[in-house]
């Protein structure tokens, strides 16, 4: 995006067509959410010039901002309803699986079976066929079959036993697979962690990317860095104008004066490039409305882009760092002034 340049007086018209094309982009941005690819910034300063080229200049480079702007909420707005879509995706396919699960152990209960190294053979109460995963040889029975033989033989002790062993299985391949989405579980060394974890380390990831002072900084100067870049302009021309008219060039004084509300709106909209730092000799660059750094773009952008980050998918923007990056140390530049 790139910070206007003020340029010669044009007509009255053309004065009243900026507050269209602001009203115009402000519906713009509402409309379209955000994009991450972010172009690299042109700032370029606020010039008192002389000639038509001032508000075409403003409009022209606001018009650019808001195009970028769009594109970038577009993009941003799409990587975020991604994420969140995969979200829920994630944790509706985990419940899915746990209902699938004891659904199936339920089924195995009954008729079926499962066989394990605790208790061998464990049939389903109408019978089943199980499997030996080891050796590959398989039994048939049922748990009423077993019953029955054992109190023929009146060994009502292997009966408990049988009926125990079925009913610790059943509880296991039922019960398990539908907790599993609530509670983790650890096997060969891997862990597959429950919803409540994941939702809280989503929490953590949040709080950890929002719930922060440069965040809030950042965010501040944002906030102020229209006015700022606004109060740089004005201040800039009524300077020069008072220059040239104590000089007693009254005819670029008088120009410059009529130069004056667009370089003042040009900035505020576009930003300001102060020049600079005397301290220490890094770039003054104050956004605008409508610029990198600027609100909108927080909001419409960056944000929503730390928060694709935060729900834990990749993104390819650097939109996605801190917005504190992106701006000056405002406060910091303030006083070095």
């Amino acid at each position: 995006m790139q910070l206007a340049r003020s340029a010669d007086s044009i007509n009255r018209a053309n004065r009243l067509l900026i507050a269209g094309v602001a009203l115009a982009g402000a519906g713009l941005i509402a409309v379209n959410p955000v994009a991450p690819t972010l172009p690299n910034v042109q700032h370029r300063a606020v010039q008192l010039t002389a000639g038509e080229e001032d508000w075409t200049q403003v409009l022209t480079t606001a018009e650019d901002n808001l195009t970028t702007l769009e594109s970038e909420a577009a993009t941003a707005n799409s990587e975020l309803s991604t994420a969140l879509g995969n979200v829920s995706e994630h944790f509706g396919s985990q419940i899915s699986t746990a209902f699938t699960g004891a659904e199936t152990g339920l089924q195995n209960s009954i008729d079926g079976g499962w066989y394990g190294s605790d208790d061998g053979y464990v049939f389903g109460l109408f019978g089943g066929t199980v499997t030996n995963p080891a050796t590959g040889i398989s039994e048939t029975g049922s748990l009423l079959q077993l019953l029955s033989t054992d109190f023929q033989d009146g060994n009502t002790q292997q009966a408990f036993s049988d009926v125990n062993a079925w009913s610790l299985e059943t509880l296991d391949h039922t019960l398990k697979p539908l907790l599993s989405p609530l509670l983790d579980e650890t096997s060969g060394g891997a862990t597959n962690y429950s919803i409540p974890v994941e939702l809280s380390q989503i929490q953590t990831n949040v709080l950890e990317t929002f719930g922060n002072y440069n965040e809030l900084k950042a965010g501040a100067q944002s906030v102020l860095s229209p006015e700022i870049s606004a109060i740089f302009a004005l201040t800039k021309d009524v300077d020069a104008i008072g220059t040239e008219f104590a000089a007693g060039d009254t005819t670029q004084g008088m120009s410059d004066l009529n130069n004056l509300s667009s370089d003042v709106l040009g900035a505020f909209v576009n930003g300001y490039d102060f020049g600079t730092n005397p301290f220490n000799g890094a770039e003054e660059l104050f956004p605008g409305l409508l610029n990198d750094g600027s609100l909108l773009q927080s909001l419409l952008v960056t944000w929503p882009e730390q928060l694709v980050t935060a729900l834990g998918e990749s993104t390819s923007t650097t939109a996605a760092e801190s917005v504190s990056t992106a701006l000056p140390d405002l406060f910091g530049g303030l006083v070095s002034f």
